[in-house]
């Protein structure tokens, strides 16, 4: 080739010189990272199949440069210990409910199952709103790394919605029955609030329900709901169910990531996280009105389960110590007031739009 000026010459020999080391040389290797999540659920939960769920969709957005791997409950640690352990960067993450922590700080169940939300006549959509719309998130934030004092990042992910009253030996018909028995109710504001109505309550890990029914140790118990109690085989021990009570009208678990390694993760893999969290929210809601509309048909065509409303005393009543509780902590903790302030705002604003379509809803629903 003639080249006219000798500038060309040099361009030329410049631009075939960077097309054969565009063309030759090997493409760089991107970083990947692998990130475990401990669950406080075993394999056969349906939280822990929405939690695969995330881990595929996380590995399928970021071609691989991300892997996830979901563990079942006490694989490497109890499920007691993840947030330590997450916090320590034994595990890169876990997953649980923040009532999980509680024993660190009360205001942690607050952003589960909160009882301000069915005193304010709202729901686990209202709550989640408040969440990413009212601060919450960043409340929780704070709650976590400042005031507790742990060195990770949540993700909410699996809302579980209203929960059952639970199993029965036997049926009843009123609160007062209701106090004549033992029952099994999960530790933390919970368990307070059932005290706090004149329940005797046990604190039962998840093994350990069935065996003390078998032997009397408690005369009833709740765990869930409908599809995560169907193969737990609570219908082997008792005879009767009684579903959606205001004990924990939401129940929403978090994944909980060691803020080290949140932070080694380039910011494109850490919105693909961020976003598999929303998309699983999703995955849960709808999948848990499917499934527990199963569960509750094979319960009672199957097994011969008397499926029952709760009686509507028992609601009252809780409701009423739900407040009573709520006073109490808020008086002993500053912070716990804080919480629940901030939901009672965001729910005397959101309550004459969203609650009016819910209330409007459950009237035309008893036609």
């Amino acid at each position: 080739m003639l080249y006219k000026h000798e500038w060309m010459k040099g361009f030329a020999a410049s631009l075939f010189s960077g097309l054969w080391l565009f063309t030759a040389s090997p493409a760089v290797a991107e970083d990947t990272y692998q990130m475990r999540i401990q669950a406080a659920v075993p394999s056969g939960a349906m939280s822990f199949e929405m939690l695969e769920r995330f881990g595929d969709r996380v590995e399928s957005m970021s071609n691989g440069r991300l892997s996830v791997r979901v563990l079942a409950a006490g694989a490497v640690v109890p499920s007691s210990r993840i947030l330590e352990s997450v916090d320590s960067g034994l595990l890169e993450a876990g997953f649980a409910w923040p009532q999980f922590w509680a024993g660190k700080h009360p205001a942690t169940a607050l952003f589960s199952n909160s009882p301000v939300w069915p005193r304010s006549g709202l729901d686990e959509l209202s709550h989640l709103a408040w969440m990413y719309e009212g601060g919450g998130e960043e409340i929780y934030e704070e709650l976590l790394q400042e005031v507790i004092g742990v060195d990770v990042v949540s993700f909410f992910v699996t809302p579980s919605g209203w929960q059952p009253l639970g199993w029965f030996n036997e049926p009843i018909e009123n609160m007062e029955q209701f106090r004549q028995i033992k029952y099994r109710s999960p530790p933390g504001l919970v368990g307070q609030i059932f005290q706090e109505a004149g329940v005797t309550t046990v604190f039962l890990p998840g093994p350990e329900v069935l065996p003390a029914a078998e032997r009397g140790v408690i005369d009833a118990a709740e765990w869930i709901n409908p599809v995560e109690d169907l193969p737990f085989g609570f219908h082997q021990v008792f005879d009767n169910y009684y579903l959606a009570s205001v004990h924990q009208f939401i129940d929403i678990g978090e994944i909980i990531v060691n803020q080290q390694f949140w932070e080694s993760l380039p910011a494109d893999l850490q919105e693909m996280v961020r976003t598999a969290a929303r998309a699983t929210i999703i995955d849960t809601f709808v999948a848990d009105i499917a499934r527990n509309a199963d569960a509750i048909r094979t319960l009672k065509t199957e097994h011969g389960i008397n499926v029952r409303p709760t009686p509507p005393d028992i609601h009252a009543e809780l409701m009423a110590a739900a407040g009573r509780v709520l006073e109490k902590n808020s008086g002993d903790n500053p912070f716990f007031k804080r919480v629940v302030e901030s939901q009672e705002a965001f729910a005397g604003k959101t309550k004459e739009s969203w609650g009016e379509i819910l209330k409007i809803y459950g009237d035309l629903s008893e036609d």
